[in-house]
């Protein structure tokens, strides 16, 4: 009864995180973290829109990225929002990111902006 009571518990608990997950989130764990502002609509290929853009760690150091958006009707990404790019990098002391770096991306409000990259995209 005890280990009935012990297992049933342990799989509520398995449930509730993987429920509580987002799918997104295990891309994210252990990346650096870059903000891009989308310039440009992008060059398609293969059904997929690329972008290559100055990328901006939380220091100012910058990176050149080319990162992919797949959207329905192949839309492009909104013109000049800003996005924070989940990258994990092979060598970092590369300055191109390579598109297979980067394994999620978000968009983010400009008050959330660190503020280092806020005065280089002039978002104050």
């Amino acid at each position: 009864m005890k280990k009935m009571l012990v297992l049933s518990a342990i799989l509520t608990l398995i449930a509730s995180f993987v429920a509580g997950c987002n799918v997104a989130t295990p891309n994210k764990i252990a990346a650096d973290q870059y903000y891009v502002q989308i310039q440009g609509m992008g060059e398609m290929k293969d059904n997929r829109r690329f972008y290559t853009l100055p990328a901006y760690d939380e220091d100012g150091v910058e990176k050149k990225v080319t990162f992919s958006s797949v959207k329905s009707k192949n839309e492009q990404l909104q013109e000049n929002a800003f996005l924070r790019l989940y990258v994990r990098q092979g060598n970092t002391e590369e300055i191109d990111i390579l598109d297979t770096e980067v394994k999620s991306y978000e968009e983010v409000q400009k008050e959330d902006l660190p503020e280092k990259i806020k005065e280089i995209f002039g978002a104050n």
